[in-house]
């Protein structure tokens, strides 16, 4: 086994890393609101959505791999891009796991292969057309995700009655708004897994095309079942840190069911359109603006966090750039030691 092979298994042992880190850090986006509004206990929650996640990866499809694959040409993919993007994805997923900020996982990968592909091969290292879809999605997503959980969250009002006893438990439909918040807690982590566990694939999946020789860009079953074991076990492990930013800190006031259930909900909806049409987009930004969207109808626009949000967007706003440079960092330094 020469040292290139060695270093491809390296490169796809630090894919699923990454897959793995993406499921403690985005555990809050399907649990947060569940744990804080006392809908499930925590142990319950985290595993179900562990669960989840698993079949979410292996039962969606694979179109968002495919997208993944040809954000950089294949004539321009190398392992020492694959694994300067790997590294600079995980390094900032952990810096902001670290810190509790709920940032995009799908902005790491995304920013990370841009800039290595740039600074491998100038503007023909990425191909601007992929790209530029990827950003629409990327971009209106947390927009919609907004609006959507303003939305869904003003009808669970009117269906519970929780618009003047936010979180009362003796609401003629108390209990089943908490059961509807449930499955829309469910159905976040099926959405997240039908995304973002696709991401990891399609990066293996260039590694395997790359090194290894694999004619097609189709994913192995082997690939995606380690993926989506990776994401799983990262989920229930849990990320308390990024927990606690979602259910405690993105409102001032406590979550209600109804809150919980619009900002799930949409979120979920959202992610399963996207993963459908082959669309990366972000579970975390997607979920924290519905919790933000969501708080209006209950609480008004006065009880939103306004140190919180301004934290959490310029987390947004860091990440494409703070990743690309961190990829382009790891290629230069790779280039200098790669024979």
């Amino acid at each position: 086994m020469n040292a290139d092979t060695i270093v491809a298994f390296i490169a796809i042992a630090l894919a699923l890393a990454f897959d793995f880190v993406n499921g403690f850090h985005d555990t809050a986006n399907a649990v947060a609101t569940v744990i804080y509004t006392k809908a499930l206990k925590p142990g319950v929650a985290i595993v179900m959505s562990g669960i989840l996640n698993f079949l979410g990866c292996v039962m969606v499809g694979t179109a968002v791999a495919m997208v993944i694959t040809k954000i950089i040409p294949e004539s321009e993919v190398t392992l020492p891009i694959v694994v300067s993007v790997l590294l600079a994805a995980v390094f900032w997923n952990l810096i902001t796991w670290w810190f509790g900020l709920p940032v995009s996982s799908s902005h790491c990968l995304i920013g990370a292969l841009t800039g290595a592909g740039v600074c491998a091969a100038g503007t023909k290292g990425i191909s601007w057309h992929e790209l530029e879809k990827v950003g629409l999605g990327l971009l209106i997503s947390p927009l919609i995700g907004f609006a959507a959980g303003a939305l869904l969250t003003w009808l669970a009002l009117l269906i519970s009655g929780e618009k003047e006893n936010p979180g009362s438990n003796t609401l003629p439909n108390a209990k089943l708004m908490r059961w509807l918040h449930v499955l829309s807690s469910a159905s976040v982590s099926f959405s997240h897994g039908s995304n973002d566990g696709q991401k990891t694939m399609g990066i293996i999946t260039l590694i395997l095309v790359t090194h290894f020789g694999q004619k097609s860009h189709e994913v192995p079953l082997w690939v995606m079942i380690a993926a989506a074991t990776a994401i799983a076990l990262g989920t229930v492990i849990g990320g308390w840190r990024v927990i606690r930013t979602v259910g405690t800190k993105i409102s001032r006031e406590k979550l209600s069911h109804s809150q919980g259930f619009g900002a799930s909900m949409a979120t979920a909806l959202i992610i399963l359109t996207a993963s459908h049409f082959g669309a990366p987009i972000s579970t975390t930004h997607t979920l924290s603006s519905a919790v933000a969207g969501g708080t209006i109808p209950v609480y008004g626009a006065g009880k939103l966090n306004a140190k919180t949000m301004k934290l959490i967007v310029l987390a947004w706003v860091l990440t494409l750039p703070v990743a690309a440079g961190l990829a382009a960092l790891s290629y230069t330094v790779l280039k200098l030691v790669w024979h």
